[in-house]
């Protein structure tokens, strides 16, 4: 995994070279989740190669879902007008009919060295004999979204993109509220961008605010309310993120990541560990080691393991769809909620 990672670090290093100095290969392939970054990546490109004088007569985009494969090739094969080059962009790859993936594959083999042809994709099929050539032959650069230890510094980076710096706790709690999807990320970040108009940090306190509303900020809070074992609260945010219409999976999903880090607060709360040193073992912001050592506290061994069984259950009900969501979720809070709470 590392290696991939470093392989892709590679590609997008080189990708930015050849943007900033406006030498550009023949043929990119742009693919991978992460659409944030693609499409950050693919304006960039564009803009770049793009002479502005002549961008009317020279940049053509297509669709794979409803692309005419003719035209395109004949747009990509035609003589740049007024400029260097001409640019053709054809974008989800993955909806080309075969037989336009048939007619594109010469263009791939031998690329045209007066257009730029670029090719974006969210995933590839790699027995397909297009993905093949231009994994052969196109400067490929692929998108991952960040891992999970990754986000709370991916999401500084974006604020400090914006011209905001936001707080380690307040990244923390937008990370566990919004989740882990980059583009629902961008979007609440964008708000607070807005929201602190005049001051140049984005707090806790903002992010509660704005992000407060958003479809998954309160899963945080839901995750909290089971950590302290109080059914009613817990319960009562529940059927708030299900009448929005938040994912019971992800929902369950969450619970798991908070379960595992009360069972190592439990197994580490007695280490006589300094706070940072907690805080980078449990991999969270120090200041929410204190909360984490008291909710964990509230548990024993034989509670956190019931804990663990009730989510797998609810995973497997909630993936079979044997179930109605709102009752096998209803029934987990419960679940997990029970007990003495110390």
């Amino acid at each position: 995994m590392a290696r991939s990672r470093s392989r892709s670090a590679n590609a997008h290093d080189r990708l930015t070279a050849q943007i900033k100095s406006g030498e550009f290969a023949p043929l990119y392939l742009l693919h991978g989740s992460e659409n944030v970054s693609k499409e950050e990546s693919l304006k960039a490109l564009v803009d770049a190669a793009v002479d502005p004088a002549s961008g009317a007569f020279n940049l053509d985009i297509f669709h794979g879902e409803d692309m005419d494969a003719a035209d395109a090739v004949g747009r990509a094969t035609a003589f740049p007008m007024m400029a260097a080059r001409r640019v053709v962009v054809v974008k989800r790859l993955e909806r080309l009919r075969d037989t336009d993936a048939r007619a594109l594959l010469p263009l791939i083999e031998n690329p045209v060295e007066t257009t730029v042809l670029v090719f974006t994709a969210d995933r590839l099929d790699g027995r397909k004999k297009l993905s093949v050539a231009l994994r052969k032959n196109a400067v490929s650069v692929e998108f991952k979204p960040p891992f999970e230890n990754e986000l709370p510094q991916w999401i500084r980076r974006r604020a400090a993109a914006m011209n905001k710096t936001i707080e380690p706790e307040a990244a923390h709690v937008l990370h566990l509220g919004v989740g882990a999807n980059p583009g629902e990320l961008v979007s609440e970040l964008q708000k607070l961008a807005i929201y602190t108009n005049g001051r140049d940090t984005i707090t806790h306190e903002d992010v509660a605010q704005v992000a407060g509303t958003s479809r998954k900020a309160t899963v945080f809070e839901l995750a909290d309310a089971v950590g302290q074992r109080k059914t009613g609260d817990a319960l009562t945010v529940l059927h708030h993120l299900l009448d929005r219409g938040d994912s019971p999976v992800a929902i369950v999903a969450m619970l798991v990541r908070h379960i595992g880090i009360l069972r190592k607060a439990r197994w580490l709360r007695n280490q006589d560990l300094p706070r940072s040193e907690l805080a980078g073992k449990l991999r969270v912001p120090p200041f929410f080691v204190s909360r984490y050592l008291d909710q964990a506290a509230r548990f024993d061994e034989q509670n956190l393991w019931h804990a663990y069984e009730a989510l797998l259950n609810a995973d497997n009900r909630l993936k079979s769809r044997s179930r109605a969501p709102a009752a096998t979720l209803t029934q987990l809070i419960c679940r997990m909620c029970s007990g003495p709470s110390g």
